[in-house]
């Protein structure tokens, strides 16, 4: 009975452990370009080229071998059935019985078909993409499009339905890619990559195979051109986001999670709700200016607030008022206001603390977001460094 009443006692007393104050932020920020060029060079304009040329070469000189091969054993075959059909005609004349039952079929000429070839017209244009933060001008960058041949096209079909209601599901993928060359006025490759990729086209349901078939033998010049033309376009319009992140200002909004401690009845925690306003004024700031500098001074005044508060940060106790778990979130919030104050070292510490700790919570938010923190290094190195 007393190691009853104690248990039960146990169990009554007050959870005394700190609870995580989870707070977001929201702020806008300039993300800047992985590629920083001249502010005198800040336009841009667009050409769209082909290059199929070569293809439709091969595609010529591809039919002319299969249509050559295609006669060739045509009229090899044809020798053999006449070899054939003069000892049966022979056999006729001195027996006077008739050999067709024993006739073979007389060989046909394969079917080889032309090759559609691929259009040097330039219906797809880069109407609509732009770079952030750039005009449209002749005299800076020149993003050039050049279209590659339509490849690995391939038709499937999925069978749905029972019995009579059997229908043929048809699809059509295909690869249709262009290279984009970003070129400054000195003919400088700046950027170069092969924009679009797979397409997939529903061709719609058929009764049969055949019946498909029949569909695509009668449409197969007109269908062809209407994939070539849907595949450039959207190659090229694919290609934006590409474009602007490699080069453009883009005005972002973030929502960063900064971390403060509810209210705690054994433990005044004033000093930390005070860091957490002042790191979100200071994050608020960042708006104001690409290079930060109309936060920095907020930044730094937050930092120190929080860096005041783990001088007395005991990671062995968890009874301690900075204990190792408010001291894991305080590293969170260290390590965002360093990667924007472009204090990327200091944020790697950080970032390294958190994922050495034993804290769950804050090592599963720093993980998520150290390819964001790594993203901003390489894009300040770019214009900065």
């Amino acid at each position: 009975m007393k190691k009853l009443i104690y248990f039960t006692c146990l169990f009554c007393l007050p959870v005394t452990a700190q609870n995580i104050d989870d707070n977001f932020v929201t702020f806008n920020y300039t993300q800047l370009p992985l590629t920083s060029v001249e502010e005198g060079l800040r336009s841009y304009r667009f050409e769209v080229v082909t290059d199929v040329e070569g293809a439709n070469m091969d595609s010529t000189s591809t039919y002319q071998i299969r249509l050559d091969n295609a006669v060739s054993l045509y009229q090899k075959r044809m020798e053999t059935w006449l070899s054939k059909m003069s000892l049966l005609q022979q056999q006729e004349n001195s027996s006077g019985l008739s050999q067709s039952m024993n006739y073979p079929t007389k060989p046909s000429l394969d079917l080889v078909l032309k090759p559609i070839q691929h259009s040097v017209s330039t219906n797809a244009t880069a109407s609509g993409i732009k770079i952030s933060g750039f005009n449209e001008g002749a005299d800076g960058l020149l993003v050039k499009y050049t279209l590659l041949p339509l490849k690995n096209m391939k038709f499937s079909y999925s069978k749905k339905g029972e019995a009579a209601n059997t229908k043929y599901d048809y699809k059509c993928s295909y690869v249709l890619q262009a290279k984009m060359e970003v070129i400054d006025p000195s003919n400088t490759v700046l950027f170069e990559k092969i924009v679009g990729g797979t397409q997939i086209k529903s061709l719609g349901k058929y009764k049969s195979t055949y019946d498909f078939a029949k569909w695509y033998m009668n449409n197969r010049t007109s269908f062809y051109s209407q994939i070539e033309s849907e595949g450039r376009k959207a190659a090229v319009s694919g290609s934006a986001g590409a474009l602007d992140s490699q080069f453009g200002y883009i005005n972002k909004s973030r929502k960063a999670e900064i971390y403060s401690v509810k209210k705690y009845k054994d433990y005044d925690y004033t000093d930390v709700i005070l860091a957490f306003d002042q790191t979100s004024e200071a994050l608020i700031k960042i708006e104001g200016s690409r290079d930060r500098s109309e936060a920095m001074d907020a930044l730094d005044n937050a930092r120190e607030m929080w860096l005041t508060i783990l001088e007395e940060s005991n990671l062995q106790n968890k009874k301690e008022r900075i204990n190792a778990k408010i001291s894991a979130m305080i590293w969170c919030n260290l390590a965002e206001i360093a990667v924007w104050m472009a204090d990327f070292n200091e944020a790697d510490n950080q970032v390294s603390k958190t994922m050495n700790s034993g804290v769950f919570k804050a090592k599963s938010h720093i993980k998520g977001e150290k390819s964001f923190y790594a993203d901003q290094k390489t894009r300040w190195n770019a214009n900065f460094e």
